[in-house]
């Protein structure tokens, strides 16, 4: 039986990886759910799946409490999380933004084994992530699919990896249009239902960038060797060319809890017990270069993949700013790639070494956004 401990559990990859829980409950012995909020949503499944911790970080009224079940043993914040993580020997952590970085540094710190779904933690705790890399196992799709291939062959005989990106929304959109689109259109993921953030990260390709600096940390790769191509129906989720010029590819429906099973079992195999296609289902399947002049994040990126430092988590605070700039119609979305370019060009602050450094340079960058904003109004 396995001690699991969900970090994130009200959110989506949270939530979908208590389906599989649910689907199995004789193999996981369920520590403990943390969340943000004392949520409805988070009282409902403390009902249903009666876990030994209940955390939140936000107090919780005297009727919330009072309906936790018996069982539950509640507990506030980093308390809370401390104690999951301790009584753990799996660890999910889905939280999304910097608020992962915490999960994810208690628990490879007391050596126990990390699902990861942060892409902020895994980018900005590099030195630990590929410290404890035996004790990491990715559940986003992307990356997972890679960690199932490259488990699969030698690798030295890797010659390049690939991250797929559906393209997003705007794929197709002149560039000249951009500059018109509005939130809800950016909202509009053709494949994907997830939080507003990473939406609008997906729609400027951000994600897809933020995502090869996540596969350089988890698997010890040069950003030379990993390539993102537009891949518009999202069944293959990731590939690897070997020596000889073979591809493995690692191909699923767009499924979540495919990817969550793999990582909550490894090395393991279990059945799915959700949706099942046939292969002919998973057609047709094609690739497309990104346009690179109108998806700049992706450059970008990569030039942050190779300096690395401070330049990190300066990216990811500059970026969460912009895209919340945007969703408040404060900006137009095609400003949002150029305003985290222009905060990265004006780095003033050193490489940080400390968890607390790394908190302060995304709030550096945060900040700066609108610094930069208000020069250019006045």
């Amino acid at each position: 039986m396995i001690k699991l401990g969900v970090i994130g559990s009200t959110g989506s990859v949270g939530s979908q990886a208590l389906d599989v829980v649910r689907a199995y409950r004789s193999e996981f012995e369920l520590v403990g759910i943390v969340a943000k909020r004392a949520s409805d949503k988070l009282l409902t499944q403390a009902k249903e799946f009666k876990p030994r911790f209940v955390v939140s970080y936000e107090e919780p009224s005297k009727d919330w409490l009072s309906d936790l079940p018996k069982e539950c043993k509640y507990l506030k914040g980093e308390e809370g999380l401390l104690a999951v993580i301790e009584e753990s020997e799996r660890v999910l952590n889905a939280v999304s933004g910097v608020d992962g970085l915490l999960p994810t540094f208690y628990t490879l710190s007391k050596d126990k084994i990390l699902l990861a779904s942060n892409k902020e933690s895994v980018v900005c705790l590099e030195n630990l992530v590929k410290e404890k890399s035996e004790k990491v196992i990715p559940v986003d799709s992307e990356h997972n699919a890679i960690f199932q291939l490259l488990s699969a062959v030698k690798r030295e005989d890797v010659a390049k990896i690939y991250l797929t990106a559906s393209g997003g929304p705007f794929k197709d959109t002149p560039l000249e249009e951009l500059s018109k689109v509005k939130p809800e259109q950016a909202l509009r993921h053709p494949r994907w239902n997830m939080g507003k953030k990473i939406t609008v990260d997906s729609a400027t390709l951000m994600n897809k960038g933020i995502e090869l600096l996540e596969a350089k940390v988890l698997f010890n790769m040069d950003p030379d060797f990993i390539e993102i191509v537009i891949h518009p129906q999202s069944f293959v989720h990731g590939a690897v060319k070997l020596k000889d010029s073979s591809f493995f590819f690692c191909v699923s429906p767009t499924d979540m809890r495919i990817p969550i099973i793999n990582a909550l079992f490894y090395p393991n195999r279990f059945s799915n017990p959700f949706n099942q296609v046939d292969i002919l289902e998973l057609s047709p399947i094609t690739f497309e270069r990104i346009d690179r002049k109108k998806f700049i994040a992706i450059e970008l990126c990569e030039w942050v993949a190779r300096v690395g430092g401070v330049y990190v988590p300066v990216l990811l605070g500059a970026d969460e700013r912009a895209v919340e700039l945007f969703l408040e119609e404060k900006i137009t979305f095609d400003m949002i790639v150029p305003l985290v370019r222009e905060v990265l060009s004006n780095v003033s602050i050193k490489d940080p070494e400390t968890l607390e450094e790394i908190k302060y340079a995304v709030e550096w960058g945060y900040r700066k956004v609108d610094e930069l904003l208000l020069k250019k109004v006045l």
